[in-house]
């Protein structure tokens, strides 16, 4: 229906809640290993852009639906940890070298304030979080508090939020080295721009069609999934022919991309109740993907290439929101508190206008 958020963020939260549905009940054989539906997914956008207004329907469909492993809203990583392991230490009753579980540990991170969970500049985190979308089949990590924590079969989904500013706070520049960009799916929008004054309060009809639908996908979706032989050739073209991103942050993502596309597959394909992926979920899933590719180095802004990445970030917000030209003593209004002196935000701005990202305008004598 109407709303104000932008419809690729209702697109990837409901591609988000459907694969931390499925968790690993359904899996796709991929030589020795499998690929599960897991995904870590994060709108970027400024602060109006209505992120939240996409994230929360999601959030309350899947709880309605009877899906209850939610991470907390803000945790330590070694809490984030203790969680995941809680069910299965319990079960072991801290004797780590018997397994009695067979269950996956799975959870669901959503975040609409994605720093809220994890920090700022905590790349040990940043790092665990990154090796935990592998979908491993053990994680240990010895002496949490005085003792061990195991995790059988972790299982991450993440559906968060953020702006360029709070993610360059967030996220060190040292995790684009370790692999951190290439697992994570960077959905950017621009605002767009429709007001709606009363939100209609949605249908108890769709609202019933929906959970109904999700509570069926959960039911009949189980087991390993299977390619049609009409798609392989497709699946061979989308793999080969696959260009890079031009964005060296984006360097080692085009290793994990098939990976990536095979992900949204299974989703796709059980959204429809089937267990077999077609030509045309192919299709479909590459053209959703490749929408996205396209806006992740946007979605990234500044981040990662200079050392003042943040503050040229916060400068490009405030000039994208402005109406007129901004002077040099507007923007130190905003930046003041990042810098040291206001030679150095020359610096900035003049590298900004270098790059083409700003124009100089003159208006009487500034």
């Amino acid at each position: 229906g109407k709303s104000e958020s932008p419809m690729i963020y209702h697109r990837w939260t409901a591609l988000s809640i459907i694969g931390a549905l499925l968790g690993r009940q359904a899996w796709l054989p991929f030589g020795n290993s499998e690929i599960y539906p897991n995904q870590y997914i994060m709108l970027m956008g400024s602060a109006g852009a209505r992120k939240g207004t996409a994230i929360n329907p999601g959030r309350k469909l899947l709880r309605l639906a009877g899906y209850d492993t939610f991470a907390a809203d803000a945790v330590s990583k070694e809490m984030f940890l203790a969680d995941m392991g809680k069910k299965n230490n319990e079960a072991l009753e801290l004797d780590l070298e018997t397994l009695v579980d067979d269950n996956p540990a799975e959870t669901f991170v959503v975040a609409e304030e994605f720093n809220d969970f994890i920090g700022q500049g905590d790349l040990p985190f940043v790092t665990r979080l990154t090796k935990l979308w592998d979908n491993l089949d053990e994680y240990r990590h010895p002496k949490l508090h005085g003792k061990s924590v195991y995790i059988y079969k972790p299982t991450v989904s993440i559906l968060s939020a953020n702006t360029q500013q709070n993610f360059a706070m967030a996220i060190p520049a040292e995790a684009i080295g370790n692999g951190f960009c290439s697992r994570f799916l960077f959905i950017h929008s621009e605002p767009t721009g429709i007001q709606i004054t009363f939100p209609t309060t949605p249908s108890e009809t769709d609202r019933a069609w929906l959970v109904d639908r999700l509570k069926e996908i959960r039911i009949k979706c189980k087991g390993p999934m299977r390619i049609d032989e009409d798609a392989l050739e497709t699946f061979d073209k989308i793999y080969k022919k696959f260009k890079p991103l031009d964005d060296y942050r984006f360097q080692h993502y085009s290793t994990r991309r098939f990976t990536h596309l095979l992900k949204l597959c299974i989703i796709i394909t059980c959204a429809n109740l089937r267990m077999t992926i077609t030509k045309e979920d192919a299709i479909n899933a590459n053209t959703i993907l490749s929408a996205a590719e396209k806006k992740m180095p946007k979605a990234l802004g500044e981040f990662g290439k200079a050392r003042n990445s943040s503050v040229a970030a916060t400068i490009l917000d405030v000039l994208n929101r402005s109406v007129e030209p901004k002077s040099m003593n507007d923007l130190w209004k905003f930046v003041s508190k990042d810098l040291n002196k206001i030679t150095e935000l020359q610096d900035i701005v003049l590298g900004l206008t270098k790059a083409e990202k700003i124009q100089l305008v003159k208006i009487g004598r500034k």
